[in-house]
């Protein structure tokens, strides 16, 4: 969502200054994580410093065009800002400004202000003639006016500042399959204290501030945080969870996916075996062959060497030769038997390639099928008194 931060802060090294003006780095001043974090390393990068309001102003002219540094893909193009310094802008922008006002002799024709989306630092220069400049003030009124949390009840239908709409369902804690967190080490994901939205039926978009700007529609029924959660299992198994705002309803793998909601927020979710039959252990290969989740059936061979399943990271053309008769496994290190875990850590003898779900440079045996195995487990989440697979 184009926005107006009111206040820009510029920051220059005028010990490396090639052009008549200095070069300088310009961000919104605001009070997201992100923006805060931008602003202590402009403060430690550049000794020269200002604070701008930030307003529409004639006079942003064209300087030239080079690429920023050797490494550089692009060209950017050098615009002088009228307070007195160079700032560089992408051949995109400039092709934006072009399709709304005239250029001539380099100065642009219409006043200008520094505008971004969402909380990004990154700014965009913006003739006041432009649709995206009267986009931004009204998103910039809808941002600086946004909704108490307090008012917002859960049923109620609201506008995100990332432009999502759908039904507020409040703060839950999503849990997800068994990944690679570091190395050969594996944990379930862990999504604390989430807020959520339901986008449309069965596709869920969250994060740990929505940032609700508007009730498009207040709920004539609340709902309960309990009667949320319901809602959510309901069709867990078929439903989409994002953090993103590209609501694509398709998971590609097991990492980001979200498989059990709960009130409680664990910040640890542990494990546990649960041996069963052959015949369990087919079904359930052959449902995490369909989820590409490897954290789902442990294998043990006759010497009581345990394993888990290398499966692809996506369903692409290299997953079809994928079988219970026919798969990669990776030896781990010895997991209790008697209680919970909560790491699967493959050995660490790594000497050559996967192309699975392990990554690079993992050792793994060759092609084998369940039935070179003696004793099957399923692998139990654990959330509390809750449990998931």
């Amino acid at each position: 969502m184009l926005n107006i931060a009111r206040q820009i802060y510029v920051g220059w090294d005028s010990t490396k200054q090639k052009y008549e003006l200095p070069e300088a780095e310009v961000i919104p001043l605001g009070d997201s994580a992100n923006e805060k974090r931008k602003l202590e390393t402009i403060i430690a990068r550049y000794p020269n410093l200002r604070e701008h309001e930030n307003i529409p102003l004639p006079g942003f002219t064209l300087h030239k065009t080079d690429r920023k540094n050797w490494g550089s893909v692009d060209q950017t193009w050098l615009v002088i800002d009228p307070r007195g310094f160079l700032v560089r802008i992408s051949s995109q922008n400039l092709e934006r400004i072009l399709h709304v006002t005239g250029i001539t002799e380099g100065l642009i024709q219409e006043e200008c202000v520094w505008a971004r989306e969402n909380t990004e630092t990154k700014m965009t220069l913006v003739p006041v003639s432009s649709s995206s400049y009267r986009e931004a003030v009204r998103n910039t009124e809808l941002i600086e006016g946004k909704i108490d949390m307090k008012l917002v009840q859960i049923g109620d239908t609201v506008l995100l500042q990332n432009k999502l709409q759908g039904r507020y369902l409040g703060s839950i804690s999503l849990y997800g399959p068994v990944i690679d967190t570091v190395r050969n080490e594996f944990k379930p994901q862990v999504c604390l204290r989430r807020q959520v939205i339901e986008v449309t039926p069965n596709n869920y978009h969250y994060q740990t501030d929505l940032k609700i700007l508007k009730v498009l529609e207040k709920t004539d029924s609340p709902m309960t945080r309990a009667s949320a959660l319901e809602l959510i299992r309901k069709t867990m198994d078929i439903s989409f969870f994002s953090s993103s705002s590209n609501m694509t309803g398709k998971y590609y793998g097991v990492r980001g996916k979200i498989i059990h909601a709960s009130m409680y927020a664990a910040p640890k979710v542990s494990m546990s075996l649960v041996e069963i039959s052959k015949d369990e252990a087919v079904s359930l290969f052959s449902l995490a062959h369909i989820s590409t989740d490897t954290g789902m059936l442990l294998l043990e061979d006759h010497t009581r060497n345990r394993f888990i399943i290398d499966f692809p990271y996506y369903l692409g053309s290299g997953s079809m030769a994928v079988s219970s008769s026919n798969f990669d496994a990776c030896k781990i290190q010895a997991i209790k038997d008697d209680g919970n875990f909560e790491r699967i850590i493959l050995e660490s003898d790594r000497n050559f390639m996967s192309f699975g779900s392990f990554g690079n440079n993992i050792k793994k045996q060759p092609k084998t099928s369940l039935d070179k195995f003696a004793k099957f487990y399923k692998i139990v989440k654990h959330v509390k008194d809750e449990i998931y697979t």
